[in-house]
């Protein structure tokens, strides 16, 4: 008996047919282990045909080296571009693969920041156009449309329109510079509907002379500088004028002394007073809103609505009121009665907002509304008196 065929000689003569496909003869039995050996070599012989394993004993990290030695000893005659930047379909800032103008990891714009002067201008210009579409989109459902800008923003279509913290801040801003400016009347319109010309002369002539910030223009219902030296000295050497509860006999004394003689400076200077509250107040505003928003979820607990949509609620309904309070301000710097008029329903007019908004955004009827937003502004009105006692507290005893 011939041995049987062994390498490729077993390959090509077909063995492997005859170990299921030709019928059993009278032959014993190949022993299993053989079987298996003979099934392993014929499988190694077909995966060196196809190719499947030409280095076996080279690992990944030995691959990529000897790819990377490929690449670096290539002609320097070839036509394919060599560049020391990433890929054109990779980011430029953390490296992720690009799927379009816009990286999906960081957001970078997938554009060459080196760019000619007419470029860089055609870019800014599109970018004030852009502001300026979203402004004409906000405003419109900002002031005359009250919860509509709230509900599209939850909703998700937040594109076209101003983020509610950057419309908080601007608010925010330009009501505390008003204030800033008529807390001493230190502001006043250089014309005046009922003014003859040379009456509003002479008030140009003022305001041009420059801003009286001293002690004599304080508001009115401050009084008289006479008066206000009167008070201050009777405050500051009256010692059971202020009682502080608080710590022991020794700490209470010398707090109580404290307060009067920082209070008594607040009478003389009542400008500085009003400054320094004026300066703190957007502070204590912008922690007023998480409070309104989770007063808001108490009372829509059963809504299921997350937090920060009550959150974006406050953020719209401060700025409306802060735009309304700024306008209302300025309408009353003038010397006419229907416009004073006027800028008191104007300054009023964030009531009728809260309950018509909070009736489109948490789909409620008006009656239900109204008294929901009752009660919100009752415990509201609460906290930010606490909260406006604390600032005068703190810009008494920081002047």
């Amino acid at each position: 008996m011939s041995a049987p065929p062994t390498g490729p000689d077993r390959f090509e003569d077909d063995d492997l047919g005859d170990l299921g496909d030709e019928e059993p003869s009278g032959e014993a039995a190949p022993n299993p282990d053989e079987a298996r050996a003979a099934a392993e070599d014929a499988l190694a012989q077909i995966e060196a045909m196809a190719d499947l394993d030409e280095e076996p004993d080279v690992g990944a990290e030995d691959r990529r080296a000897a790819s990377s030695a490929d690449s670096s000893s290539a002609s320097p005659d070839s036509d394919a571009p060599s560049s020391s930047g990433p890929p054109e379909d990779q980011c430029e800032n953390c490296g992720a693969l690009l799927h379009g103008p816009y990286c999906s990891q960081c957001g970078q714009r997938a554009a060459d920041r080196v760019v000619p002067i007419w470029h860089m201008l055609n870019e800014a210009l599109e970018a004030v156009i852009e502001l300026d579409m979203r402004v004409l989109w906000t405003f419109p459902k900002f002031l005359f449309q009250p919860g509509r800008l709230t509900k599209e923003y939850i909703n998700g279509r937040r594109k076209r329109y101003i983020r509610p913290f950057r419309l908080y801040l601007f608010t925010t801003f330009v009501l505390f510079t008003v204030l800033a400016l008529t807390a001493g009347q230190g502001f006043q319109f250089p014309f005046d509907p009922q003014m003859s010309p040379a009456q509003a002369d002479t008030a140009q002539t003022r305001i041009t002379e420059g801003l009286d910030t001293t002690a004599s223009s304080a508001p009115s219902f401050l009084g008289r500088p006479e008066q206000r030296e009167q008070w201050a000295e009777a405050l500051r050497e009256n010692p059971n004028a202020v009682n502080v509860e608080f710590g022991g006999p020794e700490t209470q004394a010398q707090l109580e002394h404290a307060l009067r003689v920082k209070s008594a400076e607040a009478l003389r200077n009542p400008n500085d007073f009003l400054g320094d509250m004026i300066d703190r107040g957007p502070y204590v505003m912008f922690l007023m809103l998480p409070v309104f928003a989770f007063l808001l979820k108490l009372l829509y607990i059963r809504r299921g609505r997350l937090y920060v949509e009550h959150l974006i609620f406050s953020l719209h309904l401060h700025a409306f009121a802060f735009f309304a309070f700024t306008v209302g301000i300025l309408l009353g710097e003038i010397e006419a009665p229907w416009l004073q008029t006027a800028a008191t329903w104007v300054e009023l007019s964030p009531l009728l907002y809260l309950v018509v908004a909070m009736g489109h955004v948490y789909d409620q009827g008006l009656i239900k509304s109204t008294i929901k937003a009752s009660l919100l502004l009752f415990v509201y009105s609460i906290i930010l008196v606490i909260g406006f006692i604390l600032l005068a507290l703190a810009a008494v005893l920081l002047m």
